[in-house]
């Protein structure tokens, strides 16, 4: 499948409850959605090990899957990169301050893209992370010049199990508004 689109993207904040026995449990928190996105990458970081025995591979093992996130985005909020990376942000300032002590917010995170299958016909795919957290976003200046050049936002981060066990979701939808309502349902958007 050949991928032609990217139109949305977003995330949703969870918190994260551990109880004596050490167990945890998430509540998620309300979802936001953007469409300023211009690309969304999840590169598998799972460690493998293998056993060989009698010059033969006897066992692997993926280990637990994690993955290196890569979202690039033509503009971010300060509020939102307060909120991804745990800073303070006043609103009636229009501020945000980073400390030593921040640290990131756990996030579930997906995007929706558009492909065409070999057959031509159009297909939605919604690609989401149960857990995940960014780095502080790093700030790149440049000044104007005879041509017109474009910056953008590169959030980085990782992401990993949660606390059921899920890593990842994917899931092909024919229909525009199923795959939508799937996306805003994964990172618990609700409709007013």
């Amino acid at each position: 499948m050949a991928y032609i689109g990217l139109p949305y993207y977003g995330y949703c904040p969870i918190k994260i409850t551990t109880s004596d026995d050490g167990s945890e449990s998430e509540t998620l928190g309300a979802g936001k959605i953007t469409s300023a996105v211009i690309s969304y990458a999840g590169e598998n970081d799972s460690e493998s090990g293998e056993l060989w025995a009698g010059d033969r591979r006897e066992q692997r093992d993926n280990g637990s899957p994690t993955a290196k996130l890569t979202i690039d985005r033509s503009y971010l909020s300060l509020a939102d990169e307060a909120e991804l990376g745990g800073h303070k942000y006043e609103e009636a300032t229009k501020t945000l301050e980073r400390k030593d002590t921040d640290t990131p917010a756990t996030v579930r995170v997906a995007a929706l893209g558009k492909m065409k299958t070999p057959e031509r016909k159009l297909v939605y795919r919604l690609i989401g992370y149960y857990r995940a957290s960014f780095d502080p976003v790093s700030d790149t200046l440049n000044t104007s010049g005879k041509g017109v050049s474009y910056g953008t936002t590169k959030l980085t981060g990782a992401a990993e199990c949660n606390a059921k066990g899920e890593f990842m979701k994917k899931q092909d939808f024919d229909d525009y508004n199923a795959a939508l309502t799937a996306l805003k349902t994964f990172l618990n958007i609700l409709e007013e």
